[in-house]
């Protein structure tokens, strides 16, 4: 069995999805499927659901696919981390720091909401690249 990185997105605004405000943004939202192939990751919004593309997660990780949505916003994800997740987060987005290895977090840069669980690796002026740290 191949052993992935699983790498989770973000943003770090609103979560427009697409950014109708700045479509020269748009492009980036794709950046992180490139992954998959040279780091072996699983990127959840590459995959669809049955029938809509064709390209399906694997059975091993279909817990990990996201049936809906873009990119969900930093500070939706610091709360979740934090434990005050708003009531209308859906379930498969409550556990992404226990979940996946890396943030890819799209959007104008921001100071780094969690500093004791992210560990920046990478930033541009449209993206920032997290190692998501555990916990023993």
């Amino acid at each position: 069995m191949a052993t992935y990185c699983p790498l989770y997105i973000g943003g770090s605004g609103e979560g427009e999805d697409p950014p109708f405000n700045d479509l020269t943004r748009y492009p980036m939202a794709y950046a992180p499927t490139l992954a998959v192939h040279y780091a072996n990751a699983f990127v959840p919004n590459l995959f669809a659901e049955v029938g809509k593309q064709p390209v399906q997660a694997r059975v091993a990780v279909q817990h990990l696919a996201i049936p809906y949505g873009g990119p969900m916003p930093i500070r939706v994800l610091a709360a979740i981390a934090a434990g005050q997740a708003p009531s209308e987060v859906p379930s498969f987005v409550r556990t992404w720091y226990r979940d996946y290895d890396y943030l890819y977090v799209l959007g104008p840069s921001v100071a780094n909401p969690l500093p004791n669980l992210l560990e920046e690796l990478n930033r541009s002026a449209r993206f920032v690249l997290y190692k998501i740290r555990r916990t023993p």
